[in-house]
């Protein structure tokens, strides 16, 4: 016998409840399993696109971070190599006051010469030091060595502009300094200067650091009593100009690595808040799915009985 048409909609309709709350029932199992509570666009087209927004800004910050650690990196460098410079220069300028010292006699001044040339030994393996990357940290953006020789047999910078820089918020942080804002610079000799007098001490002349170490060498060394006052005063004053250059150096550094420290809290607060958002897109709220998930499953349990219950058409049940 055909059910009447009234028995078979409600059969229908029975059917699509079942239907229906088996599906929500595997979508609320799917956001516990993954952790996710969307899984495809149609499930929130707004949170979705807002979700996608939230990943690209958060990409985008993991790129940023890596680049500032980088920057961090070879601050942290560059100050330790010019705290190492910084030092000897101090001990330079100990060892000019002592040559100074009119009881010395050339043996004494000699040995003196010999630790001041140590010192600029040291001093010009700083200077050449790599960051993380492999570059010279104060060759500006050269590729190559930071010192090289010149002609005169002088330390000369061979680096190249400025150094590097990272962009940050509405401005950029150069990651460094130069040798030239470190070290000095020595003024070239005036090709239409006279002639210097031999019996005469030659005027001051304005040198970098390792300059200013190789000339306290040589002024140490010196035996003419009217040249050794006039290079001393010279060397010590130079000297002493070199350890404040130095420490004003240093202080340049740790500024911008306090600048750079400020935009990394920046950038870590950002991305937490980034984070947060995500997860309240995106994640399942575990405690509400699981008591979703319990009580789908008794509403289901229960559809299904009533379904078994109402569905007995068969005729046997009706003989009996």
């Amino acid at each position: 016998m055909i059910p009447p048409l009234s028995a078979r909609v409600g059969h229908d309709a029975a059917v699509r409840r079942l239907k229906g709350l088996s599906e929500q029932l595997a979508v609320v199992q799917e956001q516990i399993s993954t952790g996710k509570r969307l899984q495809k666009p149609g499930d929130d087209a707004i949170a979705f696109a807002r979700i996608a927004a939230l990943r690209r800004a958060d990409r985008g910050s993991d790129v940023q971070r890596l680049a500032m650690d980088s920057a961090s990196a070879r601050l942290v460098a560059s100050e330790v190599a010019l705290a190492g410079i910084a030092e000897l220069a101090v001990r330079a300028k100990e060892l000019a006051l002592a040559g100074r010292n009119g009881t010395l006699n050339a043996g004494d001044r000699s040995v003196l010469a010999l630790e001041v040339r140590e010192l600029l030994a040291a001093a010009r393996g700083l200077a050449e030091t790599r960051g993380p990357d492999g570059e010279a940290l104060f060759a500006g953006v050269g590729a190559g060595a930071a010192y090289t020789d010149d002609a005169e047999g002088l330390a000369a910078w061979a680096g190249l502009g400025t150094p590097p820089q990272i962009a940050v918020i509405g401005r950029s942080i150069p990651v460094g300094i130069t040798g030239p804002e470190a070290f000095g610079v020595t003024a070239p000799l005036d090709p239409l200067a006279p002639l210097p007098d031999p019996e005469m001490p030659p005027p001051p002349r304005q040198r970098n650091l390792f300059d200013s170490l190789a000339h306290l060498a040589a002024s140490l060394m010196e035996t003419r009593p009217v040249f050794v006052d006039a290079a001393m005063d010279e060397s010590i004053a130079a000297v002493d100009d070199h350890v404040d250059r130095l420490a004003g150096a240093q202080a340049l550094l740790g500024a911008r690595a306090a600048r750079l420290e400020a935009e990394t809290n920046r950038l870590d607060n950002s991305q937490l808040a980034l984070q947060s958002s995500l997860s309240r897109l995106e994640d399942t709220d575990m405690t509400e799915a699981i008591a979703r998930l319990d009580r789908l499953s008794v509403v289901l349990e229960a559809a299904q009985a009533s379904f078994a219950r109402v569905s007995r058409l068969s005729l046997w049940d009706d003989i009996r």
